[in-house]
């Protein structure tokens, strides 16, 4: 059973800093690393080391970024067949500020706006005999719609809607797995989340736009969940945060992988909480998220 992740990769250029500077101001960083990363390579890699055999779609350029990310996506065991690196193109970056475990991040999307539908379409069939599909909105908007209406109501699409971007209802209703955090969760049901009545409330506008099963993340405060019959709140695990990177995309892509290989989805996220709070106490993205060997024994 197989996970086709469609999405962005990109090379994570990771400054620490103590404080973010301000406009005009250069200041002393006192760490500075590369990493891979982008939202769709994050959670093909989360799929991966939770155990499922990933498939990642994506474009990057044909540059030495592009070979370091195809190399180390296959270094943590996802497939790369169906990467693309496009000439004449650079590969996507981030440059990120760490400060206080917290992070700003300035995206230059690159090769991965060349992710079109006319790319999906020639994959059709492989996406058909998926076990699940995830996307994000890191890539164009007509490439997500593409593959929503590809494949909805045949394969299990899970949607982390990040960045948050508008999404018409018609699409949404296509949608099984919903993962905005709480404030990507206002762009789609206008609820100011305040109280976990509030959280309640907008998985109820999530639900009435047709999608199955919605979850909003509430950073350390925990998360509520549809799990089928019940909305569901469970508090956040208390860990020393070293940097929230790559949390949403380790929770979503472990949720994911446990979805599919048959957990209940209590269960599930009960292990996506766990590896979301074990990857938060590690720098860099794709290298904090953990194995399910350190989660389950």
């Amino acid at each position: 059973m197989k996970i086709i992740v469609i999405g962005s990769a990109n090379m994570d250029m990771v400054m620490q800093t103590s404080r973010i500077p301000e406009i005009g101001e250069t200041m002393r960083g006192n760490g500075f690393f590369l990493s891979a990363g982008g939202k769709g390579a994050n959670q093909a890699v989360a799929c991966a080391k939770m155990g499922a055999d990933t498939w990642f779609m994506a474009k990057v350029g044909d540059d030495l970024f592009g070979q370091s990310l195809m190399n180390s996506l296959a270094g943590f065991g996802v497939h790369t067949d169906f990467i693309h690196a496009e000439p004449n193109v650079t590969t996507g970056v981030a440059a990120i500020t760490v400060c206080e475990g917290n992070n700003s991040i300035i995206l230059d999307g690159g090769a991965n706006n060349q992710l079109t539908p006319a790319y999906i379409q020639g994959y059709k069939e492989e996406l058909l005999s998926a076990a699940a599909i995830m996307l994000q909105l890191e890539i164009p908007m007509e490439s997500v719609y593409e593959t929503i209406q590809l494949v909805k109501g045949k394969v299990p699409i899970f949607l982390n809607p990040a960045p948050a971007v508008p999404i018409e209802d018609a699409i949404l209703q296509g949608v099984d797995y919903f993962t905005p955090n709480e404030i990507e969760c206002r762009a789609y049901t206008d609820v100011d989340i305040q109280s976990i009545d509030d959280a309640f409330a907008a998985l109820n506008i999530l639900r009435a736009k047709g999608i199955q099963f919605p979850l909003v993340t509430l950073g350390e405060k925990g998360i509520v969940y549809y799990n089928g019959t019940d909305n569901v709140y469970k508090e956040g695990r208390k860990v020393q945060t070293v940097d929230t990177t790559a949390a949403g995309d380790t929770f979503s892509g472990t949720l994911a992988a446990m979805i599919i290989s048959g957990k209940s989805m209590d269960e599930a996220v009960d292990i996506a909480q766990l590896a979301s709070s074990i990857a938060v106490t590690r720098l860099g993205a794709q290298n904090a998220i953990p194995y399910i060997s350190e989660i389950i024994s």
